[in-house]
């Protein structure tokens, strides 16, 4: 009888165990701060999509930066409504080093397609992003591609 008790005891506490576990949430946001990459699941919707989604984002954009730039150090990307309901446009932020050595804040940014995740061609350059006071256009990335 202190079996059956036992047994019974043991499978209401598994139960109670899958209750408290709240079910995976649906990605409903572009952001991926830098702490996201060490998710075991993605919390953003274009990786939710396409694993490599971001992976592809960053080959793009190392690939334009200007002869002499060191280093890349992944700070953001984000997605949001531009002004003047002109679309969405991404910005992917990261630290880099330029021919001096001196690390600064970088940018990349272009359209965003929210339907499929595609980033469209895209201007880059030195400062917080493409309207932030200070920020310099350095250098471009052509075409569409995803991430």
């Amino acid at each position: 009888m202190k079996g059956l008790i036992a047994v019974t005891a043991l499978m209401l506490a598994g139960c109670g165990g899958q209750q408290d576990q709240a079910p995976p949430q649906t990605p409903a946001s572009y952001h991926i701060g830098k702490a996201d990459l060490a998710r075991a699941t993605p919390n953003d919707i274009c990786r939710a999509r396409d694993a490599a989604f971001l992976r592809n984002l960053l080959l793009r954009v190392t690939a334009a930066l200007p002869p002499g730039t060191q280093g890349f150090d992944f700070a953001d990307f984000d997605a949001r409504d531009m002004a003047g309901g002109k679309g969405m446009e991404a910005v992917l932020r990261f630290h880099s080093a330029g021919p001096d050595g001196h690390a600064q804040m970088m940018y990349a940014a272009g359209p965003f397609d929210p339907a499929t995740c595609t980033v469209g061609p895209m201007a880059g350059g030195t400062g917080g992003g493409p309207h932030a006071a200070g920020a310099a256009e350095t250098f471009h990335i052509a075409g569409n591609g995803g991430g």
